[in-house]
């Protein structure tokens, strides 16, 4: 369910969600864009959801140049995630030509490498299945998710709420017994929840790119499903299956079954 915010792009709650254990109760689970340009309608729309937790999936440095708004009696939370990341742009804080040279910086850097910026987005999400360090984040993520619930919502982002924050959904909800198919349902909503967002930066950055980059800028700014399918592909050629790759994340049977007495009803 979509939860209309007006800074904050890419928020919803996983709420409704419908698995062979149970049902994804609502305002419990909302996952979302960064918070560093909050407002407060913002902040009282997320309180009407009852929000009492942040866990933040960015790098340090990601967070240092541009920490979320604060917001009181809510706890937050670091779990990084990436150990380190190259290509992060607060759109909201540049101008459109600003927009244009980071991007296209980036592209020329893909380019160079031999690999278009959806072939750049699937490379970057087989790495997030053979990075240790992406591996602990996602076991820390689970693990405070399943053994330290609260009385209320728990909300994750990264920095447009697709890639890390869509990663670690699609692991809870294979957790709480969801399937593929109903995941990338989810992970797919990217696209409808953003697209007002994307074509507002695509008109911003339009006069100082060509009309070639500026697909790719599009590329990049939304999802597609072979990002996600990379994913579970590469956990399957390498751990044989998404229940093996959670036990070398450090997720066992146990904590899937606190995850779904927590969370589902």
């Amino acid at each position: 369910m979509k939860i209309q915010l007006q800074q904050v792009a890419n928020t919803r709650d996983l709420g409704g969600i419908h698995t062979p254990y149970g049902t994804v109760q609502y305002d419990r689970l909302i996952r979302s864009g960064h918070l560093s340009i909050i407002t407060e309608n913002d902040i009282a729309t997320l309180k009407k959801h009852n929000l009492r937790r942040v866990i933040d999936l960015r790098t340090p440095t990601e967070i240092a140049n541009h920490p979320d708004g604060q917001i009181a009696d809510v706890e937050f939370v670091n779990i990084s995630i990436m150990s380190a990341t190259t290509f992060g742009i607060s759109y909201e804080t540049l101008n459109g030509e600003q927009i244009a040279i980071k991007l296209q910086a980036g592209i020329r850097r893909m380019l160079d490498r031999g690999e278009t910026p959806i072939e750049h987005m699937r490379i970057l999400y087989r790495q997030f299945v053979e990075d240790p360090h992406s591996r602990i984040g996602y076991g820390k993520f689970l693990k405070i998710l399943a053994d330290q619930p609260i009385e209320g919502a728990t909300l994750w982002h990264c920095t447009g709420g697709k890639d890390r924050c869509g990663t670690c959904a699609a692991l809870l909800l294979h957790c709480l017994g969801a399937s593929r198919e109903d995941t990338m349902k989810d992970y797919l909503l990217t696209n409808e929840q953003i697209g007002d967002h994307a074509e507002s930066i695509l008109s911003k950055v339009s006069p100082h790119v060509s009309k070639d980059n500026l697909k790719l800028v599009r590329s990049m700014l939304l999802v597609e499903q072979s990002y996600l399918e990379s994913f579970w592909e590469q956990i399957d050629s390498k751990f044989g299956g998404t229940d093996k790759f959670l036990l070398k994340c450090g997720i066992t049977l146990q904590d899937k079954e606190k995850l779904r007495n927590n969370y589902l009803h």
